[in-house]
């Protein structure tokens, strides 16, 4: 199981990297578990530096921690 998730928003331009029990990430599932976005994703990494390279390869403008974890 992934320890960290690095939420993509492609509207909005940012990657945030989350902790998987998050409150925010919910293992991956966000808030909304059941909603089809194809604006937004989810990605899983294992330790906290795979997440952050990951962030940088997404390519989006704004990198940032989540608020709640920290991460």
């Amino acid at each position: 199981m992934a320890e960290f998730w690095v939420y993509e928003s492609r509207t909005h331009g940012y990657v945030r990297v989350h902790r998987r029990t998050c409150c925010m990430c919910n293992n991956g599932r966000g808030l909304a578990a059941s909603a089809a976005d194809r604006t937004a994703r989810w990605h899983a990494a294992d330790t906290r530096n795979e997440a952050l390279l990951l962030a940088r390869q997404l390519g989006q403008p704004v990198i940032a921690a989540c608020a709640h974890c920290g991460h």
